[in-house]
């Protein structure tokens, strides 16, 4: 079964907002303005790409044809995490969307996208699983209280993540660490908390496989569809939480809703008017860091 985006889903899911702020608060919102998100990117910043440019007329058709080719950015993903109780939500959403773009860059297509209590055989092919927490710990040394996007990309550029503990095959890593505090699931380790200081020695060195290389800010919502299109994830913030979008859906040949894989072993849908309001500063990863051999992901 691939995924349909021409089928209506249930309004239960669309624009949820949490009942407390999840790990994105108003004033760590009120941070991220697009100025500060490309001043951390570093070198990794690039501007969006011409040629990724999808004109609204091509948007339904686009649409289409990554539901007929499994290319939309949910089919490089391939598992749910969850973070309850914690308020570790940028990092979850985070590591998606590094995640996802490196299984574009290796062609690996999961053809329902994520599921729950669920192990695709075909992650085995070179999928990493990072650890939120690898970030998040340094983001936020007090543990409580959420942290901003800008902590993600800057982190996440400047010195890479390390991979969870479970892992969809054994690619003998010298350094992993828990992937959450919270609850986790069966493609996601818990553990206690481990802080930058306590990470295992030498860490840098595996971390350093995992860095995004080339990191895009977005303007407005035209930049967001189009990179979507292009089977890239868009990790934005709103609603006192941080999402991943991995897919559009669609009334007609209208946009309706941005579904994504929330940190809570489920599909979730933001409406097109909320996309609107929050396309700029979102972000997206072209590119991640590339071994010689998948099969060796750490070098």
């Amino acid at each position: 079964m691939s995924l349909d985006s021409f089928q209506p889903v249930d309004p239960a899911l669309i624009d949820v907002v949490l009942p407390e702020h999840d790990g994105y608060p108003d004033e760590m919102a009120a941070e991220d303005t697009p100025d500060v998100l490309r001043d951390v990117c570093g070198e990794a910043l690039r501007t969006f790409p011409d040629s990724l440019y999808v004109p609204s007329s091509r948007w339904a058709e686009m649409g289409r044809e990554n539901d007929a080719n499994d290319t939309w950015p949910m089919n490089f993903v391939d598992r749910f995490t969850h973070q309850d109780p914690t308020q570790e939500c940028t990092w979850h959403s985070g590591t998606r969307v590094i995640e996802g773009s490196r299984n574009r860059q290796l062609g690996i297509i999961f053809p329902d996208g994520p599921k729950k209590n669920f192990r695709y055989e075909e992650s085995q092919q070179g999928s990493v699983w990072l650890s939120p927490m690898s970030g998040y710990n340094e983001a936020n040394p007090r543990i409580r209280g959420g942290a901003s996007i800008q902590s993600v990309i800057r982190i996440g550029c400047d010195r890479g993540l390390l991979p969870d503990k479970i892992q969809p095959r054994d690619y003998g890593f010298e350094h992993t660490m828990p992937g959450t505090q919270g609850r986790g699931n069966m493609n996601q380790s818990s553990g206690e908390w481990v802080s930058v200081k306590n990470m295992p020695e030498g860490w840098r060195e595996t971390a350093k496989w995992f860095k995004p290389l080339e990191v895009v800010i977005i303007e407005d919502i035209e930049q967001a569809v189009s990179l979507l299109l292009h089977g890239y994830l868009v990790g934005v913030g709103r609603n006192g939480h941080a999402v991943p979008w991995a897919q559009l859906t669609f009334s007609g040949n209208n946009i309706a809703t941005a579904p994504y894989p929330d940190s809570y072993d489920l599909v979730r849908y933001d409406s097109f008017r909320t996309m609107k309001s929050a396309a700029e500063g979102a972000f997206a990863v072209l590119s991640v860091t590339s071994p010689d051999d998948w099969m060796k992901p750490a070098g």
